[in-house]
């Protein structure tokens, strides 16, 4: 029997007062709950904006997004889409990354070209919607010049 993935994608806005430091323990705390929990998914962050998708276990996934729903590092939190796809699209990490602001590279996962190539991989055989989302969203961003921020 085939076990499916449930699956939450946002986009939120950043708080105006995030540091590098911030960005840093962010993932930090990601990486280590999401592991405990086997949660795998992606943190994109450009122009002030978070986009995430999170996958695993239905439970655990809604807990970490209610945590998330209280997170004062951002406001604006809008909902994208949540359901179930047949397999991760993110197994290899339980919290990548990627930004397109120069201050925060060395946090990054991918470069623009290996984080292209990923997701039109992934988009070849699935239908899932927060993906092509994430592409359109790399398309607007990525594809411009890195973005510099006051982040230090």
């Amino acid at each position: 029997m085939l076990k499916e993935i449930f699956h939450l994608s946002y986009v939120s806005t950043a708080s105006e007062c995030l540091k590098f430091d911030d960005f840093r323990k962010i993932l930090e705390s990601a990486n280590h709950n999401n592991n405990e929990k086997n949660i795998t998914g992606i943190l994109v962050y450009c122009n002030n904006h978070f986009f995430q998708i999170l996958e695993g276990n239905k439970e655990d996934v809604l807990s970490i997004y209610e945590n998330i729903l209280v997170d004062r590092r951002h406001d604006n939190l809008i909902k994208l889409q949540e359901g179930y796809s047949e397999k991760r699209q993110f197994e290899r990490w339980e919290m990548a990354f990627k930004s397109y602001n120069t201050e925060l590279q060395q946090l990054d996962n991918f470069n623009n070209e290996e984080f292209y190539s990923y997701l039109k991989d992934q988009l070849s055989d699935s239908n899932h919607v927060s993906l092509k989302i994430l592409t359109d969203f790399f398309d607007l961003n990525g594809n411009a010049q890195l973005v510099s921020e006051n982040i230090h």
